[in-house]
């Protein structure tokens, strides 16, 4: 009897916080676990490294509340897990995606906090080898530059119609007053795009504006220097048949000199089964005034789905560097463990084996 009293009382702890968290909030948690055994080179002699790497694995808490009539509050907070053990700032609770705000179905959303930029967000879903060591952010988007994920956004993004959404963010650039004569830095980024019946497209614009205050999502940029990209970009899925394309146009002003730079990217994949295979193509293009300063990147691939939630998979990418480009792959994104330096002139490239699982 006492026995039975003792786990009755040990029930009642545990359950009970659980039925008040129940009674208040309806929460999710989600994540991904991406790992991968890599085989990497950076060009140079004796520079070859074998590693167990982290690829963007992540794991979130998210919710909402219905306010009636259609509106919801809304929450997210999602943190950076290296499960390889590797020690990086982006591991902070909240240091990706993380947010509250107010949501519609027919109005849309608006957000507060920490979150990709509606140009991140337009052509993330081209890459066949996104979050992984071939993500073709190595050369994309300035190198990351563009691509990014800012602090102190407020974003509206608008429910599909017809296939059409729109995104649009202001990002502050001024978290402290650093001299007297204040300047106040910011960047806009807008996206629409479309998806149905097996056709996406998208067209993104963005603009960086320097100044005396301080947001370290942003690049540093002096007062007066800007960094604007545009990108469009399209796809299409035909049974098992999925290629994708984009151009993308950067030009940074600094004291005054625009330097320009023209990137693209193709992709194609073919599925059977529960089988993939996948090529990507990725160019960076000389910038204004430079010589022998482009690069390329080609990847191939093969994905095996284990179950709607388990893919096992295995790829293999090469950058190539011209005589004054000194890319890496994945440098710039936070979360690829296994990233590469870039050396000039070299040809940096990496075989990985890996498995990836969402919850």
């Amino acid at each position: 009897m006492q026995k039975k009293i003792i786990a009755l009382a040990i029930a009642a702890a545990i359950s009970a916080p659980a039925m008040a968290l129940a009674d208040t909030a309806n929460v999710t948690v989600y994540g991904q676990a991406n790992v991968s055994y890599d085989m990497t080179k950076n060009g140079s002699a004796g520079t070859s490294a074998n590693k167990v790497s982290s690829n963007i694995s992540r794991i979130g808490l998210k919710g909402s509340e219905d306010l009636g009539n259609g509106l919801n509050a809304i929450w997210q907070i999602e943190s950076l897990v290296n499960i390889d053990g590797t020690a990086a700032a982006g591991n902070a609770l909240g240091g990706r995606n993380t947010f509250a705000g107010l949501a519609s179905d027919s109005m849309g959303k608006v957000i507060l906090g920490r979150h990709d930029t509606p140009y991140k967000l337009a052509t993330r879903g081209f890459d066949q080898f996104a979050d992984n060591i071939a993500d073709n952010r190595s050369l994309m988007g300035a190198a990351g530059v563009h691509d990014t994920r800012a602090t102190d956004v407020v974003a509206y993004m608008s429910p599909a119609m017809s296939g059409f959404s729109v995104a649009a963010a202001y990002v502050a650039n001024a978290e402290g007053v650093t001299t007297a004569a204040h300047t106040k830095g910011s960047a806009y980024s807008l996206a629409a795009m479309y998806d149905n019946a097996g056709i996406n497209g998208a067209f993104a614009y963005q603009t960086i504006k320097g100044g005396n205050g301080s947001n370290a999502s942003l690049p540093a940029l002096a007062v007066g220097d800007k960094a604007d990209a545009w990108k469009i970009g399209g796809g299409y899925t035909m049974d098992a048949i999925n290629v994708n394309a984009i151009y993308e146009k950067t030009t940074n002003t600094v004291t005054g000199v625009q330097t320009k730079q023209t990137n693209w990217y193709l992709s194609g994949k073919y599925s059977f089964g529960n089988d993939a295979v996948k090529l990507a193509y990725t160019k960076a293009g000389n910038p204004t005034g430079a010589a022998a300063a482009d690069a390329k990147q080609i990847s191939v691939g093969y994905d095996h789905s284990l179950s709607k939630r388990t893919t096992v998979y295995a790829l293999y990418t090469q950058l190539s560097n011209s005589a004054a480009a000194a890319y890496g792959l994945t440098t710039g994104v936070t979360g690829v463990t296994g990233a590469v330096a870039g050396v000039a002139g070299q040809k940096p490239s990496a075989f990985s084996v890996g498995m990836k699982h969402s919850f």
